[in-house]
């Protein structure tokens, strides 16, 4: 009787262990990835995708495109592509998300044109001063050479000392400003210069070599985008966009 008893209890376990394993194949463990979406949509409207999913850009679902400002938190079961599209359908963006890291965080700007992705973090400035990075990727209109570009940084207010200083660009077109800056200065000036004379900008006087901004407030740092831009094809000179409000 004992032996019958202990092949009814090694039978039953053996088909345990059986069902269990085929759940598991079955129903493999998922990872739960987060995936953090902030950007800023100038102008057009997108469509945000992760895998064949559309990310809904209100709560109860009545509209599939985002405007403006950009932040929402997503989760995904497992490893995703993250992909944009425009108004048109066009895609402007795909990006692999493994599943590596379980926090991932895709940052954006749309300027109704191009899309940038790849922004650069800010370095923290020494403590009690302001940071500014300067990033200016690409000279689409006048193909000068980044070697050939420096900023230079200018903060003037009547009755106070006059600020100013050069920053060269480097390989990836940034510079980084790490100054300090009296409370008495609310705004500054950056302008685009000639690297071998920065008394010089490096556009001609009929273009627009000149970008204007606020003082960040002591510890932290701004992100501006410099830009070529052009009206109705004729190049114009550059605008500079302060990224560091939309995608904080």
């Amino acid at each position: 009787m004992k032996i019958s008893q202990q092949l009814a209890a090694l039978i039953v376990s053996l088909s345990l262990f059986s069902c269990t394993k085929s759940q598991e194949e079955l129903y493999p463990e998922h990872k739960i990835i987060d995936i953090n979406i902030n950007g800023y949509i100038a102008a057009d409207s997108l469509q945000l995708k992760l895998g064949n999913r559309v990310v809904e850009a209100t709560e109860d679902g009545s509209s599939h495109y985002f405007q403006g400002k950009v932040s929402t938190k997503q989760v995904s079961n497992g490893p995703t592509t993250f992909s944009v599209f425009d108004s048109k359908g066009v895609q402007l963006l795909e990006r692999k998300i493994d599943g590596a890291a379980l926090s991932n965080t895709v940052k954006f700007y749309y300027d109704g044109t191009s899309l940038i992705d790849k922004l650069p973090e800010i370095p923290k400035p020494t403590p009690g001063n302001v940071g500014i990075l300067v990033n200016f990727p690409e000279r689409t209109f006048s193909k000068i050479p980044v070697k050939d570009i420096a900023i230079e940084v200018y903060i003037a207010k009547r009755g106070q000392p006059t600020i100013r200083k050069v920053y060269p660009l480097n390989e990836e077109g940034n510079a980084y400003a790490d100054l300090t800056v009296p409370a008495t200065y609310t705004s500054m000036t950056l302008k685009v210069v000639k690297a071998a004379s920065p008394s010089e900008l490096y556009l001609d006087n009929s273009k627009t070599s000149i970008v204007l901004m606020n003082v960040p407030k002591p510890d932290k740092g701004a992100l501006m985008l410099i830009k070529e831009y052009a009206d109705g094809g004729n190049f114009m000179g550059i605008q500079g966009i302060e990224l560091t409000q939309y995608l904080n």
